[in-house]
């Protein structure tokens, strides 16, 4: 009982924070988009889409491009990527001689830092 009237201001106010975003989104909120129907518009614009693409299908391109001396004078500036020796099967894993010992895929094995030497201050 001592809770509800300690915290009794709290406890009001996230009531009618609930109760006004109840009637927000039942009477302010925006309505839901219509859902996905088909019309004569849309089977209008799909006929459409299906010649344009039918249209794309008869196109012919020139191949005498390829032939003409301009073209022929282009200079490749491409670089050759020399091969490279392979890394490690997985490089997430340490390196041998640091972080975990003897580590089979379980729990990491403690390691051992040496120890700092005190200053005399």
């Amino acid at each position: 009982m001592d809770f509800l009237k300690q915290n009794m201001i709290p406890i009001g106010a996230g009531v009618v924070l609930l109760a006004g975003i109840y009637v927000y989104v039942t009477y302010f909120s925006p309505s839901a988009p219509a859902a996905l129907t088909a019309s004569d518009n849309s089977t209008a614009l799909s006929q459409n889409l299906l010649v344009t693409l039918q249209n794309l299908h008869t196109i012919k391109l020139d191949n005498s491009i390829f032939s003409d001396p301009a073209f022929q004078s282009l200079t490749d500036f491409g670089v050759v990527i020399p091969p490279e020796a392979v890394g490690r099967r997985n490089p997430f894993l340490p390196l041998s001689g640091f972080g975990t010992v003897g580590n089979t895929g379980g729990a990491a094995a403690p390691v051992t830092l040496p120890a700092i030497p005190k200053t005399g201050k």
